[in-house]
């Protein structure tokens, strides 16, 4: 225990390390030897409590019995089961008492709580007295999952909401491209449900609520411009691929309903099988009223796949398909509980991986008709004249093709890729790239990544007119989009390209 006992320390100044002093309190928070420490300690007072409870003044919780449960711990959260009783109360007490003084180790009894069901009167108030500590009411949080004996309620699911929001506002006054926003919702606010999702069956409220903060996060106060549940369908059906909450709630859950058919080898899976199932198979088993509101809801997505395979034999096969030693078992679920749209001959353009982002987000909003041109704004007292030319109404199709600032745009950067198909619309352009630009060639993929170029180049140019009065030329948006895709393709081919260098500058 010598590595316990003395360590040492040093301070880290400007990028030095200075002095060595000892440590007076063990290890530091946070040391890689903390845990294994803890566990060897915790096994202490697992075997301790054990041996405890064989004796006979101690008694099981009555849900308890059958698998002796006398605790659940994890890293220092511990729960401790027993009858209603004093002395098996005092048992459970003494166990805690003898581990202290081994360990050094105390409860805190103001962070502690005691949960009593179906006690009242004196015999309460004698098991207060001997614990010594708060009477806690249900729920309560266990690794942030709120515990109840009953169906939780909206309100109990307020910090997931508040915790999404959290995130959320901590990046609502930073200047987010709509690509910087979608990544954010699809990685870290869809990774905070996640938790949630795979333990408790979401109320729609609960759902709804969390759908309008993303909402208004990617879209801002204004109406969205694509509906989120149009959103939420793949990208090779022409959307973003955000996951539907309600359907990543079914397919996580899916996955319990398969560990409690697989009788996977855990304690919770064992007790289920015992105290709820009575070892029936959970094919067969009707939950009764007064049963968990969780196994509820796994026995409905049960009859949801069974409903919908036509017989238990094939719903437990699609099971097997999607869990049996497969990583991605929980998203195989999701595509088959998801709902469905039409696959677009036209979204492998739009995202490719070597089109930024941001780039590709515009061109999908423009593909979709949904890019706010001064069509679209009738209901607002402006001018409806192109922001670029000023000649004609501003609509999507003038905007980007026969503006005569945007027109000429096109005929350069065509010229300089050697196309020769006239651009007329921006679904035909991507139809005309996918039949004129195969292969995996530089020159294949510039002309591939040219549109989504473009239509940003001069979307952004129409903003910068519109919003800051800035005069934009054809030549300086011919000049950015050449700068653009050249650094896109010298990112894939730098050892092809760096001879191109001329190509930026369109020599």
């Amino acid at each position: 225990m010598e590595c316990v006992t003395s360590p040492s320390y040093s301070i880290a100044l400007n990028g030095s390390l200075y002095g060595k002093f000892a440590g007076k309190k063990g290890l530091r928070q946070g040391d890689p030897l903390s845990p294994f420490l803890f566990v060897l300690c915790l096994e202490y007072f697992s075997r301790l409590i054990n041996l405890a409870a064989n004796r006979d003044r101690f008694a099981y919780h009555p849900k308890c019995a059958k698998f002796n449960i006398t605790h659940l711990a994890f890293a220092d959260d511990l729960m401790l089961f027993s009858k209603g009783d004093c002395n098996s109360v005092d048992v459970l007490l003494d166990c805690l008492n003898k581990f202290s003084r081994c360990s050094g180790l105390r409860a805190n009894l103001k962070k502690s709580s005691l949960y009593t069901a179906g006690i009242s009167g004196q015999k309460l108030v004698n098991i207060h007295r001997l614990v010594n500590m708060p009477i806690g009411s249900m729920p309560f949080k266990y690794l942030g999952i709120p515990l109840a004996a009953e169906k939780l309620k909206a309100v109990h699911y307020v910090s997931l909401v508040e915790k999404i929001a959290g995130y959320i506002n901590a990046w609502a006054n930073c200047t987010l491209t709509y690509a910087g926003r979608t990544e954010l919702i699809r990685s870290v606010v869809q990774g905070v449900e996640c938790f949630w999702l795979s333990i408790l069956p979401i109320p729609g409220t609960m759902i709804d609520r969390i759908t309008n903060i993303c909402r208004i996060f990617l879209w801002g106060e204004r109406k969205a411009l694509v509906a989120w549940k149009n959103i939420c369908l793949p990208k090779t059906e022409g959307e973003l691929g955000f996951r539907d909450v309600k359907t990543w709630n079914l397919a996580l859950l899916a996955k319990v309903l398969w560990n409690i058919h697989d009788k996977r080898d855990s304690l919770w899976i064992r007790w289920v099988d015992q105290v709820y199932l009575n070892g029936a198979s959970v094919w067969d088993w009707t939950p009764a009223k007064g049963d968990s509101p969780l196994l509820k809801r796994i026995f409905e997505i049960r009859d949801i796949i069974v409903k919908k395979e036509g017989t238990t034999q094939l719903a437990i096969a699609n099971l097997n398909r999607w869990f049996a030693g497969e990583i991605s078992g929980c998203s195989k679920a999701y595509e088959y509980f998801r709902p469905r749209g039409i696959p677009k001959v036209w979204a492998n353009e739009v995202w490719r991986h070597y089109i930024p982002p941001k780039h590709s987000f515009i061109l999908w909003l423009g593909i979709k008709g949904r890019l706010q041109t001064k069509d679209r704004l009738h209901y607002m007292d402006i001018d409806q004249n192109c922001a670029l030319c000023g000649t004609a109404p501003e609509t999507l199709d003038h905007l980007f093709f026969q503006c005569n600032i945007t027109n000429q745009v096109w005929l350069q950067i065509k010229k300089w890729l050697r196309i020769t198909r006239a651009m007329t619309t921006i679904k035909s352009t991507l139809k005309y790239m996918k039949k004129e630009a195969r292969g995996t060639s530089w020159q294949s993929r510039a002309k591939k990544s040219v549109v989504a170029c473009t239509v940003y180049h001069i979307w952004t140019a129409r903003n910068r007119r519109l919003f800051e009065g800035t005069v934009v030329t054809s030549d300086g948006i011919i000049r950015e989009i050449k700068t653009q895709v050249y650094k896109i393709m010298f990112s894939l081919y730098p050892h092809v390209l760096v001879q191109y260098e001329h190509l930026a500058l369109g020599h």
